[in-house]
Parts: structure tokens; sequence; C-alpha cells
């Protein structure tokens, strides 16, 4: 059974942490993962659904790698003392419900599975206009209000309303939830920022104004431009590739489509950057958590 090993992994490296003296954070992520929860029906299907998903095709053989948002959302915030829950958003169903199942899955779960953090890099934007020409923290119950009358309207307002005081009630615990600005412009507002003590992220990136959102909800910034590149060894033989810039190994060369034991030659970079607010919110999360203890080497 593969879960029952994955469980055993999980529990043998806190027991390593704890050991070490070290602490070690749990944080649920809601998002979309590889492999989907349905599985595949063939080979064909699987790399449709890569192409719908996947963020990248780093080895060059018209397959993207089996990395998608979640997956990738994962990576960034990834440390040795971070144990991950993962609430897969499921295919076919409408993405904002997903997110509001989820959510209550983790409350009801609490108790008895605690998680220290919760990283929700989605939206649920709408103009700025919608609430005032110029948004004000103090007026945020105004704004929720707006919200709420949406919903009566529409339903994906109301179940954003429903996310709303769901976030709520995960940081009335003492849970850290991190969100993100959005990716709509200077003229957008991801609503999910007016939930009480979540912490929105925006871009440190000047050149990313014109496409990450931010306004006097966003709390903080951190690094939403990320370029992958090849890592080599002291022979100059890839390794895999990083992912956030510090020389250390994210996806290793055996979990890329095209791997290949005769296939000795690989793309030094990803043709683009990977940019958006969805990536700065788990390099904050990860810089918030470990704010006053230094970051491993590559283990």
């Amino acid at each position: 059974m593969r879960w029952i090993a994955g469980l055993m992994m999980v529990f043998l490296s806190l027991l390593a942490q704890a050991d070490a003296g070290l602490p070690v954070y749990r944080v649920a992520i809601i998002d979309r993962f590889f492999p989907p929860a349905e599985g595949f029906e063939n080979d064909e299907e699987r790399v449709l659904h890569g192409w719908l998903y996947g963020l990248m095709d780093l080895d060059d053989d018209e397959r993207r790698e089996p990395f998608y948002h979640g997956d990738v959302v994962r990576l960034i915030a990834s440390h040795p003392q971070i144990t991950f829950i993962q609430y897969p958003i499921l295919d076919g169903k409408n993405p904002m419900s997903e997110i509001l199942v989820n959510i209550q899955n983790i409350l009801a779960r609490y108790e008895k599975s605690p998680v220290d953090a919760m990283l929700l890099s989605w939206e649920s934007s709408t103009l700025i206009s919608t609430f005032s020409t110029s948004l004000k923290l103090e007026h945020v119950g105004q704004y929720k209000d707006k919200v709420k009358e949406m919903g009566q309207r529409d339903l994906v307002w109301k179940t954003t309303y429903q996310i709303i005081l769901a976030l709520e009630s995960l940081t009335a615990k003492g849970i850290k939830v991190y969100t993100i600005a959005g990716n709509g412009g200077t003229g957008m507002i991801n609503t999910f920022s007016f939930a009480d003590k979540v912490v929105t992220v925006g871009a440190v990136e000047s050149g990313l104004k014109y496409f990450v959102a931010n306004n006097p909800f966003v709390d903080t910034y951190a690094q939403a431009a990320y370029e992958v590149t090849r890592v080599d060894d002291s022979e100059g033989n890839a390794l895999g590739y990083d992912l956030n810039g510090d020389q250390c190994v994210d996806i290793p060369l055996e979990r890329l489509t095209g791997y290949s034991n005769s296939v000795t030659e690989y793309p030094r970079k990803f043709w683009r950057l990977l940019t958006g607010s969805s990536f700065a919110a788990p390099a904050a999360l990860k810089a918030a958590l470990f704010a006053n203890l230094p970051l491993k080497t590559c283990s």
C-alpha cells in the first residue's frame, strides 16, 4: 500500500527532526497536484492532462513534466522541517467549491491532525471599483458585506463569501494562512484578502506590477518570478533542475517525462520564467517560518 509507505516516511522524517531538536511545521496546501486522484485511463490521457495542467517541458520532448501548479508551490516552500499535507482540487469540479470543501476538511480534522499553516495560491478577484475607488483597510467589513450581497445573485460569489468565513475560522485557531495578491493587475483585488488575519502576498519584482495586483490589502512581498535552470555535478553531468535559485536539485532528471539512461544532453534552462503571485506566497510563508532559523544547504 503506497499511502502507508508514504505515511511511514513522513513519520520517520518527523521523528528525525524531533530528535535533532528542530521545529517541524505542518503546512496544508489546497491546489491541483500530480497525479490527479482520479488517475489516468491510458498514456494518451496522461499526456493530455499534462498539457492542461503541467507548467514546464524541461527536456523538450513535447510532454509537460509531472509537476502541476500545486507541486511547484510545494517545491518553492519546501524545507526539511516542513511536512506538507496536500488537499487536491479535483478534476471536473468547481474550483471555488473544492477550495471550500478542503478548508472545511482541514477544520474538521484539526483536533486530530492540526496544521501550523495553509497555502492558498488561488484567487477570487474582481475590480477594486466594485467596492470603492480606493480601498481602505478600516472598511473591510463593508467590502465583505458587498461580497455577501454579490453572492445572493451569483453562486461563485456565494462560495467566495463562505471561503472568506472559513479562512477566518482557520486564522482564529492560530493557523497562518497565506494567499495571493492575484494576477489581474493593479485594478484588481483578491477578495480572499478580506479574511481577517490572512496574509496576502504580492510580487517583490517591480517589473511585474502590470501583472500582479498591489493594493492596501497586500501584506508582504516575495519573489514571484523563477528561472528554472539545470544543475550539474563537478564533472558537468546533469543532475536535475533548480527551481528557486539555491543551486539545489528540486526536480531530478528521473522525474522528467523524457528521462532515459541514454540521454546525456538536457536544456540549460527552461525557456520562460515561471511568474505569478501564486509563487510568491510559498516563498513568503517559508521566509516567515524560518525567519530566525538558518536554512539548510542541499541535502
